[in-house]
């Protein structure tokens, strides 16, 4: 099965072929996509949150956490600090997918945009606080020094390899 049907599974959506595999489960299926923030350029969406998680199980034990937890109870002040820079790390990051000459297009005929992605975290945060720790999960895959991303695995059942299963098969595999 080709990945763009899958991750249309495992999202439940149709999806657009702008994107890139960030890592695959022990099984090959898709873990997480990394989207271009303006796929078609100034005239089609725009993407503040690039890092996306697809698989489903992950999606579902990650939304458990922070039902369970509440974000904002969830990290120490210290690791909030620490996101503070890899908030930063993910501006640049968001950036530099965006193809120089539509980068400064958007700096001159919309700066209030510009300004605004070079300040966004990780999962599109415009605020002091935290959302989404399924884009942070997501960034973490392609960052493992990523301690937010890092500390979210650490409270994530069982082992990565493991966490694949018959679930995987029937969502991920169409059944």
């Amino acid at each position: 099965m080709d990945d763009l049907r899958v991750i249309g599974l495992q999202l439940q959506r149709e999806v657009d072929s702008e994107f890139e595999i960030i890592k695959r489960c022990s099984l090959g299926y898709p873990l997480a996509i990394l989207n271009r923030p303006l796929p078609r350029g100034l005239d089609g969406p725009i993407f503040s949150t690039p890092w996306w998680l697809t698989c489903p199980q992950l999606k579902k034990d990650i939304h458990k956490l922070e039902t369970e937890r509440g974000l904002d109870r969830m990290f120490s002040f210290e690791m909030q600090i620490i996101y503070r820079e890899f908030r930063k790390k993910a501006a640049r990051k968001r950036c530099e997918l965006i193809p120089p000459q539509l980068l400064e297009e958007i700096y001159i005929e919309q700066p209030t945009l510009y300004w605004e992605m070079m300040a966004r975290g990780v999962a599109g945060e415009t605020g002091k606080g935290l959302k989404c720790l399924h884009a942070h999960y997501a960034f973490f895959l392609l960052f493992p020094d990523y301690p937010l991303g890092q500390e979210i695995e650490q409270l994530l059942p069982g082992q990565p390899e493991e966490r694949c299963g018959g679930y995987c098969e029937q969502v991920c595999g169409g059944h």
